[in-house]
């Protein structure tokens, strides 16, 4: 089995390889399939990551949310590494922040505790038929988580589905991964 660091590397590369209008489709597919869930359409309030660098976009993901009445609150990192996520009304209260991320300006936007969210959309480069998921290597995501009774959604194009992933004791798994060809459920949730 490749280790974490030569599956980020591959991931990466694939991903990078993406042009626009790909990138655009597949995200769209897999936008269609994550909000005819169940899950999604109760889910009053919604943990989203903001998508960069050819992921899986979010964008349009957090406008549905928003128009549909749903509360959604996005990452920010705090100077301690720590993951905590303020609450949007719409993507123009975002700041390009000096770590790349797309955040809100200041101290804009309450901060939701981490049970208070009833989903989370989980970035990643990398999943697994089990829920594994190989992140970018810092455990921000993982230290969230791990707080988080949510249920657990990552994104991801159909080449970051892997059958299986190297996964560690503080590693948190997905109940379920959407992918454009389909929904991949763990039996968590």
């Amino acid at each position: 089995m490749p280790s974490k660091k030569q599956i980020r590397i591959a991931v990466r590369k694939r991903r990078s390889e993406l042009r626009l209008g790909e990138v655009r489709a597949r995200s769209d597919r897999i936008a269609a399939r994550l909000t005819g869930q169940e899950v999604y359409r109760r889910a009053g309030c919604v943990a989203s990551y903001v998508s960069i660098s050819n992921e899986v976009d979010t964008h349009s993901l957090i406008d549905l949310a928003l128009d549909s009445g749903k509360r959604v609150a996005v990452p920010v990192v705090e100077p301690n590494r720590a993951l905590i996520h303020r609450e949007i009304r719409g993507l123009a209260e975002l700041n390009p922040s000096g770590s790349g991320l797309l955040e809100p300006y200041g101290e804009d936007g309450a901060v939701v505790p981490p049970d208070a969210f009833d989903i989370v959309l989980v970035p990643g480069l990398a999943f697994d038929r089990a829920g594994n998921r190989v992140g970018y290597g810092a455990g921000y995501y993982d230290r969230f988580l791990a707080m988080a009774p949510a249920v657990k959604i990552g994104l991801a194009y159909d080449f970051q589905l892997f059958d299986r992933l190297p996964a560690g004791p503080r590693d948190i798994p997905m109940d379920l991964v959407v992918t454009e060809s389909g929904i991949h459920f763990s039996g968590r949730a």
